[in-house]
């Protein structure tokens, strides 16, 4: 079984040369979204535009029921721009108590669409409240983040599952999401958290990075667990509030 790390002390022995090499490709990666951001933004006003002209222009409820799931998700786009921006230009984390659960109920219910029919999602929820110190558009990136690429794992064509697991193991809330997919190639998986590194050819090697960069924001640990042909399972630690979960 292959695992690979990423905590603050790991961090923190990072050499110097290393850190200037990321922080120039976090620079190359703040200008780059925000080109891309413009054009999607133009394509979004279109379709946002072309949506509401055909609303006006008929009394079907059905037609009005999907313009307004158009509307609906152009605004959840928009808010996700925002929080990539926000990641890639490392602007500073907008921090307030998360009730975790809950926060994770909205991440899979925005993320259901992007499901494929052969792929099903079993969400554990714990029955217990469980609170942290964080930005809750940051976490909503990393459920989203790991979600996508355990839908890419499997294959889009392909039939599977992914679980997702939250439990306290205190002081910690542990998050952990599992795929059917066939695993990960021992030779690759401590490069997988590196930003621009990716062994998909549509791939941009920037979700699992911002994943790991958030975890580390919020001073907790990722580790990645794979055997092949058993799929691979992603597990986070985030601090507890311990006045709130004791």
């Amino acid at each position: 079984m292959k695992k690979h790390d990423v905590s603050p002390k790991s961090g923190e022995q990072v050499d110097d040369s290393e850190q200037e090499v990321h922080a120039q490709k976090m620079v190359s990666l703040g200008h780059f979204t925000q080109a891309i951001v413009h054009d999607i933004r133009n394509a979004l006003h279109v379709v946002g535009s072309a949506s509401t002209l055909i609303e006006r222009r008929t009394d079907d409820a059905a037609i009005h029921h999907h313009v307004n799931t158009i509307h609906k998700t152009i605004g959840r786009t928009n808010d996700l721009i925002e929080r990539i921006l926000s990641f890639a230009n490392n602007s500073e984390e907008h921090l307030g108590i998360i009730d975790l659960p809950h926060s994770i109920d909205e991440s899979i219910q925005h993320a259901r669409p992007m499901f494929p029919a052969g792929i099903s999602m079993e969400w554990q929820r714990p029955l217990q409240e469980m609170h942290i110190l964080g930005d809750d558009g940051q976490i909503y990136q990393v459920i989203l983040n790991l979600l996508k690429n355990a839908i890419e794992a499997i294959g889009r064509d392909n039939e599977g599952s992914i679980t997702m697991n939250l439990r306290k193991v205190y002081p910690w809330a542990e998050i952990r999401v599992k795929d059917s997919g066939p695993g990960i190639d021992v030779a690759v998986i401590g490069r997988l958290l590196d930003s621009g590194f990716t062994t998909k050819p549509d791939g941009n090697g920037f979700g699992l990075a911002n994943v790991a960069a958030i975890v580390k924001k919020h001073s907790g640990t990722i580790q990645i667990v794979s055997n092949p042909g058993e799929g691979a399972e992603f597990i986070l630690l985030l601090p507890l509030l311990p006045e709130l979960n004791e």
